[in-house]
């Protein structure tokens, strides 16, 4: 009797489990297609790939723009890609808000503290005119800020995100790689370096990695300083995206996405904003569990290329050295001196 009670218990739970998959199946399918109907609606992704086209074969195009055709410098990077055309190998951009300067200082004392010749790091800055002289003098100093001529606000985040492949493509012709990242993270250039140069031919044009966002909704609520209206965006799901926070690709794709901006509509949600892009001109997202979006603490960052958490400039002088020692390393120079060997 107790056996038979067991099965027949068995037996209703397993239809009441298929029963609600089923449910919400025909609940968020239909509602997924109505989404992805809605976002193709918005999209002109035959128009955008002719522009693309017509650009890559006559150097302009006769659609109007939309936005933009190009940011105005305040100030650019020396020795990094006016000589020799761009590192070979790698160009980190690091986008930092203009009053982040110790932060910025930390990330130069540690993982930004590059001296191989094929790897440079810049930092993509707005106008902000309270830090405006200390920027001034950081420019002279280190000479690896790229500065736009717009006020350094969340609102104008396309705008900086703009201003980097625009400086990217335009002049450093020789780099196969960019990496776009934000100045909260922490950055295992080593590991980096080593897969870059582990790529074939096949799949070093079609890079485009990072951390994958499927669903990501815009939000609605006017407090929020990620706020979209419907006219800015109307369908209630972004394309898949990757997360901005740390984006690694070719400088092929990055071509084709410089060439496209102008044309659609900039949203400052930017990642979103690239997602929408590249969807329109058919470009394939790849997810990397390597890109940790949450936090890797510092005895497991010799494992990821990027993780977020790291934006308190105090914290991340104290776990360099950290990093180092799980890497068998005792110094920057010795880290440098790696890099050189991979």
């Amino acid at each position: 009797m107790f056996v038979r009670h067991r099965i027949y218990r068995l037996f209703f739970m397993t239809i009441f489990a298929t029963s609600c998959f089923l449910c919400f199946s025909f609940i968020t399918q239909p509602l997924l297609l109505f989404h992805k109907k809605c976002i193709h609606s918005f999209m002109l992704s035959n128009s955008l790939q002719e522009i693309v086209r017509e650009i890559a074969i006559t150097g302009s195009s006769t659609k109007q723009p939309v936005n933009p055709a190009s940011i105005e410098y305040i100030h650019k990077p020396l020795h990094v890609c006016d000589l020799i055309k761009g590192p070979d190998l790698l160009l980190v951009l690091v986008k930092s808000d203009a009053s982040n300067i110790a932060r910025r200082m930390s990330v130069r004392q540690t993982w930004g503290n590059i001296s191989h010749p094929h790897i440079k790091v810049i930092y993509l800055l707005g106008y902000d005119s309270v830090v405006q002289r200390m920027i001034d003098i950081e420019s002279t100093t280190f000479k690896d800020v790229l500065q736009g001529n717009f006020i350094d606000m969340y609102s104008n985040n396309m705008n900086k995100t703009a201003m980097a492949y625009q400086y990217a493509v335009e002049n450093c012709v020789n780099t196969q790689f960019l990496f776009f990242v934000d100045d909260d993270f922490f950055i295992n250039i080593f590991k980096i370096n080593q897969y870059l140069e582990s790529l074939t031919a096949p799949f070093k044009s079609k890079l485009f990695k990072g951390f994958i966002i499927q669903t990501g909704k815009p939000f609605r609520n006017k407090s929020s300083k990620w706020y979209l209206t419907r006219e800015e965006y109307p369908c209630d799901l972004f394309p898949t995206y990757l997360a901005g926070g740390a984006i690694l690709m070719s400088m092929n794709i990055a071509k084709l996405l410089k060439s496209a901006f102008p044309y659609v509509k900039y949203i400052h949600i930017d990642d979103a904003y690239l997602g929408i892009v590249a969807m329109q001109l058919n470009i394939h997202l790849q997810n990397d569990a390597r890109f940790d979006f949450r936090y890797t603490p510092p005895m497991l960052l010799k494992n990821v290329f990027a993780s977020h958490g790291y934006g308190d400039h105090k914290q991340l002088l104290a776990i360099w050295d950290v990093f180092l020692a799980t890497m068998y390393l005792s110094s920057s120079t010795d880290l440098n001196k790696q890099l050189y060997k991979s």
